[in-house]
């Protein structure tokens, strides 16, 4: 089974890691402009040429070396199928629907699970490469910035591993939370065993517009990977919107990018030092969401009584591999919103 944020409505929903800003403004009027024009009455262009020029011009790539995809979902399930492994490592905590897809392709699933260390979870390249010994046919998935931790790992430490693994193994990279972070990672290194997964979905708060992409520089794993992707996975008007305005207003949503990302990093900590001095373990994320432990109550009771009583949907952890009923992730919302919820946990904190 899927466990997911969101999905419920007319809610305080602090369980899905979307940008805290919201849609930026040119998106949301090209999209009114491309639903009055009735875009939505015709398919796109099934091969998505233009659409891959407006990533590739966005973000600097060559659009011969990208594939675009219904949102970082799509495009981590089409490389993990085009790799065809016998065996998945995931580094984890981690997206949990790898499981569901190993079981779908008949690949064992493994989960190498990271150590914690003084409220940091660590990376280990050096336990990744031992764990690849004596595994065949094997690829690997980092989040990176990881969800739910929001630890960074070191771009150095990534190529390092990708160099060591080469010929062994393949390494997908799932940067979706990159932009909103500030980190840069691996898109456009050009590396032959490294898939990039990026999304448009979080960074530009668009859940419901899928689009996402996946980078790499195996030309042969692009033809895999185009050969079984669905003949319009991307709809119209997502198609429409992100073409033009990639193009058209590049700077003006790369500042809108910065600009949430410095946001996010501000309401961060204090959103860290808040909960931080009512008792609960916050770990260290520089993501747009956190991880908290709280061994008083139950992750599960206390997502359901901020929903009953605050109306406020936080994400139970406990789904997480590695970790526990008493861990909680949390996104980070705009200044106002996340007052309301430290409020709510203080309420709750008094009362266990």
């Amino acid at each position: 089974m899927r466990v997911h944020g969101g999905g419920i409505w007319n809610i305080l929903d602090f369980s899905v890691n979307t940008n805290p800003l919201g849609p930026p403004k040119i998106l949301e009027e090209e999209v009114a402009r491309c639903c009055k024009a009735g875009v939505y009455g015709a398919y796109p262009d099934s091969n998505y040429t233009g659409l891959k020029e407006a990533i590739a011009y966005f973000h600097s790539l060559d659009e011969d070396l990208l594939v675009a995809c219904n949102g970082a979902s799509e495009a981590l399930s089409l490389a993990v199928i085009a790799l065809k492994p016998r065996n998945l490592l995931v580094v984890s905590p981690s997206y949990g629907d790898y499981d569901l897809l190993c079981e779908g392709i008949e690949a064992k699933c493994k989960h190498l699970v990271m150590r914690e260390v003084d409220g940091i979870f660590k990376f280990d390249a050096g336990q990744v490469v031992e764990e690849v010994k004596g595994l065949d046919a094997v690829t690997i998935v980092v989040t990176n910035p990881n969800n739910p931790t929001g630890l960074v790992v070191d771009e150095e430490v990534l190529i390092g591993l990708a160099e060591e693994l080469d010929g062994e193994a393949w390494l997908i990279l799932d940067e979706v939370y990159a932009e909103l972070s500030g980190h840069k990672g691996l898109l456009g290194r050009g590396l032959e065993n490294v898939v990039v997964v990026r999304s448009f979905t979080k960074v530009f708060g668009t859940p419901g517009l899928r689009l996402g992409f996946a980078y790499t520089a195996s030309k042969k794993l692009l033809r895999r990977m185009e050969a079984i992707r669905p003949t319009w996975n991307i709809s119209s008007i997502a198609e429409a919107t992100f073409r033009k305005i990639l193009v058209e207003a590049k700077e003006e949503l790369w500042s809108f990018i910065r600009r949430s990302s410095q946001y996010i990093a501000e309401e961060r900590a204090r959103l860290i030092r808040s909960l931080s001095r009512l008792g609960y373990r916050v770990y260290g994320s520089e993501a747009n969401f956190l991880l908290l432990k709280h061994p008083w109550i139950d992750s599960r009771i206390l997502r359901d009584e901020l929903l009953r009583r605050y109306r406020i949907h936080v994400r139970s952890a406990h789904t997480f591999r590695g970790l526990t009923r008493f861990h909680t992730r949390v996104a980070v919302r705009k200044r106002d919103e996340n007052e309301l919820l430290v409020r709510a946990f203080e309420e709750l904190a008094g009362e266990v």
